[in-house]
């Protein structure tokens, strides 16, 4: 099992958000992340699929899952980020999202494991 480094963590929930993302679609916000980690000196992998209805859109440290959100409501996203805590591998997750319900950073914990909730800033077509 994968332990948790909690300064990756605090690097990957603190950088996201302090830029600006122009995407028109959830693949344009992927490259926006993509970039952000890259800048952030972080090892990520992205489109991990970890079981047959499982797939992460970012692996981080082989222990956190970045889930990036363009559409959709709190409560779905948050079930599949429980259902991504409850794997062994998984120590932590970050949902980013432009929605308004991402408005207020907060923190959730599933199966022990921490949830982090990050608004990302801006949205350009």
């Amino acid at each position: 099992m994968t332990t948790l480094n909690p300064l990756i963590l605090r690097r990957v929930v603190e950088n996201l958000p302090r830029f600006q993302y122009r995407f028109s679609n959830e693949v344009g916000l992927h490259e926006g992340i993509d970039y952000v980690l890259r800048q952030s000196m972080v090892e990520f992998e992205r489109e991990v699929v970890a079981t047959a209805q499982d797939r992460f859109d970012f692996l981080v440290d082989d222990s956190i899952v970045i889930e990036a959100k363009v559409k959709g409501s709190l409560s779905p996203a948050l079930r599949q980020c429980a259902r991504y805590a409850a794997l062994p591998q998984v120590q932590a997750v970050v949902l980013v999202a432009t929605r308004f319900w991402a408005g207020t950073p907060a923190q959730y914990v599933a199966c022990g494991k921490p949830i982090h909730i990050v608004r990302l800033q801006g949205k350009a077509f």
